[in-house]
């Protein structure tokens, strides 16, 4: 048992040690990148008018957005949906947790369960599953963002509904998106922000199409890129706002009948594995156990004495 507690601590010292530096590591990188990007942004008025909100979740996301990279923690956690400040520390705790919890109960309860086991085996297995499950906290946090971002997928043509709506009922475009962003913060507030964004470099003076291209980016669907597309060919031409974005939302509808449709027409194919797995056994037996029990009646009606 004292052995166990000693390659526990020793464990998490190693553990605590290398959390450090990396954490220092990273800190002094984070702080080189602001700085950078401080220079980068002087005189950039645009900016400063967006980052003057008195919303903090905004505000957090655009210094994530414009100071970490795609593949940080940090832009991680925000496209999973975490926009506190504290939620670098709360992921950070909570995956030392899970690797301290499994590799004590590994170290702890597999020479009871097997004491056949060498300690240096033990303390090999005990490693590889606090590794794993390392991972597995990463792996875990990137299938929420893919989540969330499917999420959006799924609340596009809703966009475009409710967009339509209000140009009909003679609002603009500026006005209507402006009206929508409100909706959606009460109904889908992850949803709402992303919008609030587009509003905020609309009223700074972006354009439409590239405020919309850029929503494209952050949320990665397609569709928001083919409206953007679509409103600058609107701005170009001159052509009516209203028509484009009830051609596009007929488009939409239309896209999401034949997605129904591919997802109800592989049905069959995804239901062939289970039935001959689980149904088609079951219902043999249903057929054969009577005719069974059946013949071995009449064996033994018909065996000798």
């Amino acid at each position: 048992m004292n052995e166990n507690l000693i390659l526990l601590a020793v464990f998490t010292a190693v553990l605590l040690a290398a959390f450090s530096t990396i954490s220092a590591l990273v800190q002094r990188r984070d702080v080189q990148r602001n700085i950078e990007g401080t220079k980068r942004r002087e005189g950039a008025d645009k900016n400063n008018e967006l980052l003057a909100t008195g919303n903090e979740k905004l505000r957090y996301y655009l210094d994530v957005v414009a100071n970490e990279g795609p593949n940080s923690v940090r832009m991680r956690l925000v496209r999973a949906g975490f926009y506190d400040k504290s939620a670098l520390l709360r992921f950070n705790l909570i995956r030392f947790t899970s690797v301290a919890t499994v590799f004590a109960v590994v170290q702890t309860g597999l020479p009871r369960l097997v004491p056949s086991l060498s300690g240096n085996l033990i303390l090999v297995l005990s490693l590889c599953l606090a590794g794993i499950t390392f991972i597995a906290c990463s792996f875990v946090l990137e299938k929420m963002g893919d989540k969330r971002l499917r999420e959006y997928r799924k609340i596009f043509p809703d966009l475009l509904d409710l967009l339509l709506v209000c140009v009909d009922s003679g609002l603009s475009i500026d006005a209507a998106f402006d009206r929508v962003t409100r909706e959606f913060l009460n109904t889908v507030p992850d949803f709402g922000m992303q919008l609030s964004i587009v509003n905020l470099e609309i009223r700074a003076g972006r354009p439409m199409h590239e405020a919309l291209y850029n929503l494209s980016e952050r949320i990665a669907v397609e569709e928001a890129r083919n409206l953007a597309v679509l409103f600058r060919q609107s701005e170009e031409l001159g052509s009516s706002v209203a028509k484009t974005l009830r051609t596009f939302a007929n488009e939409m509808r239309q896209m999401r009948i034949i997605q129904a449709e591919e997802k109800a027409n592989t049905l069959p194919v995804r239901m062939l594995f289970p039935m001959a797995f689980f149904m088609f056994p079951v219902s043999l037996i249903i057929v054969l156990v009577p005719i069974m029990i059946s013949l071995v009646s009449l064996l033994q009606q018909m065996a000798p004495g």
